[in-house]
């Protein structure tokens, strides 16, 4: 049996994160259409790869007869879209983020379930090697007890000055915390297996965006006097076990590196680890020690695709019948801490979560 695959958007990520990685799985899935709302884009994608174009989704997931699906738009339309796909009877995988908020999110988590469907969230960044190598040292209890963790994502500039992201209702009223934060958060709770928060305080800043001068500075145009969204957010998070989680995410800041650059450390009673990269870490490394002397340890990580890797894992999840590696359930976790550090930030006090 091969999956009759559909994919909801092919604009760069569309076409680069799904399409070409499922055309390498032709033993496994015949990619019967794609969807777009720009008539033209649509039309280029259909002549290159010699698949239909349809400009309304369900119109696709409707005549087409779908197994599956990839939505790949703007973040504020991931969960109406998810939504309306799972309910008819289409499995879906949803580019990060989930949905703009908790409530989406828990509104497509218990669609997917109450259909019995197959729901899986497109942190591709979870396929990365060094990821999976610091998830193996926790896991195995290297580690020790883990106590404090602590996460950096920031670019010196990079305000993306296109609508997909700084408009309202497409970026789903929510700037670089969601945006880029999310990749962080979730690389950081898959090495903790996704421990419950308990509580949150945080703050999120608008120091950039609303400043005429730095449009130049950026990575595209936009009105700065009708820029209202966060370029800046920090965090801490208590989560179960005594461990706590401080989070650093930003589009913007005069920090001294010029490109995006991310950080993760964790630290255990036994050892460390402290991985970099971008949105998906690529260099791990783990500290610990033997009865005389400190240890430093590096992994000979294998290269792979990790897009693929994520299409693939989907792909066999709905094949063998078995649950995503990403799952919903996990991004329900995920945005309870995004929508804590929000609210925290607006009402000026730690807020209590309750999962």
């Amino acid at each position: 049996m091969k999956i009759r695959y559909g994919i909801i958007g092919v604009g760069g990520h569309g076409k680069n994160r799904h399409l070409i990685p499922l055309i390498k799985l032709k033993n496994k899935v015949e990619i019967v259409a794609v969807a777009d709302v720009k008539k033209e884009r649509c039309e280029e994608v259909s002549s290159q790869f010699n698949i239909k174009c349809y400009l309304d989704y369900m119109e696709m997931v409707e005549k087409e007869s779908l197994n599956a699906v990839s939505i790949v738009t703007p973040t504020g339309l991931h969960s109406r879209i998810a939504i309306n796909v799972l309910n008819k009877g289409v499995n879906v995988l949803v580019d990060k983020p989930l949905g703009s908020n908790l409530e989406e999110v828990k509104e497509v988590v218990n669609t997917a379930r109450n259909k019995g469907l197959k729901l899986m969230v497109g942190y591709w960044s979870r396929f990365s090697p060094a990821l999976q190598y610091g998830k193996e040292i926790i896991h195995n209890g290297l580690l020790g007890e883990p106590y404090v963790a602590y996460g950096y994502l920031v670019r010196r500039r990079g305000i993306p000055g296109i609508p997909t992201f700084i408009d309202k209702t497409l970026s789903g009223g929510r700037g670089a915390l969601l945006d880029i934060g999310c990749y962080l958060i979730d690389n950081l709770l898959s090495l903790l297996k996704f421990r419950k928060p308990i509580s949150v305080m945080g703050k999120v800043y608008t120091k950039f965006g609303n400043v005429k001068e730095e449009v130049k500075f950026n990575w595209g145009s936009w009105d700065p006097e009708n820029f209202s969204l966060d370029d800046y957010a920090v965090g801490l998070v208590k989560l179960e076990g005594d461990v706590s989680l401080i989070l650093e995410v930003g589009w913007s800041a005069n920090v001294s590196h010029v490109e995006e650059k991310s950080y993760v450390r964790i630290l255990g009673d036994k050892g460390g680890i402290e991985g970099s990269g971008h949105e998906a870490i690529v260099d791990i490394s783990f500290h610990s020690r033997t009865e005389n002397f400190l240890t430093d340890t590096k992994p000979v990580l294998r290269k792979v695709d990790p897009y693929f890797e994520m299409i693939n894992a989907f792909v066999d999840s709905i094949l063998t019948d078995r649950e995503p590696p990403i799952t919903g359930e996990e991004s329900v976790t995920l945005h309870s801490i995004i929508d804590g550090i929000y609210k925290s930030s607006t009402e000026d006090k730690e807020v209590k979560i309750s999962l």
